[in-house]
């Protein structure tokens, strides 16, 4: 049970340091030039935070991917690093293409609202 209590509690101060630091961010990039860059490093960071993978091969806790890849490259080596750096960069990929298509998909909702008013 202590182990699972100590799990939880380093994940929640994780998580709320995190939503601190993405907090900062967030007001850090308010790019008005350049909506596409601000919403593509908002989803990268978001991506690097919050994405998880197991901490070794055999067991089923889970930990920031980021900090996995740190520890493995530091510990055993760069190609142990490679195990938790596919997912995190997995995960970025999606969340810029999800930016991308989402504002995409913002931009032609916009054209037919402003053909429908002319």
């Amino acid at each position: 049970m202590s182990d699972l209590s100590n799990v939880l509690l380093a994940w929640s101060a994780y998580l709320i340091a995190g939503a601190v630091f993405y907090a900062l961010f967030w007001r850090l990039t308010q790019f008005k030039q350049r909506q596409l860059l601000s919403y593509c490093l908002r989803a990268v960071i978001l991506a690097i935070i919050i994405t998880p993978w197991y901490v070794s091969d055999q067991g089923s806790l889970l930990a920031p991917a980021l900090i996995i890849v740190l520890m493995d490259s530091i510990t055993i080596g760069a190609e142990a690093a490679v195990r938790a750096f596919v997912p995190l960069f997995l995960s970025i990929i999606l969340s810029v293409v999800t930016v991308i298509i989402g504002l995409l998909l913002r931009k032609g909702a916009n054209r037919r609202i402003k053909n429908l008013i002319k």
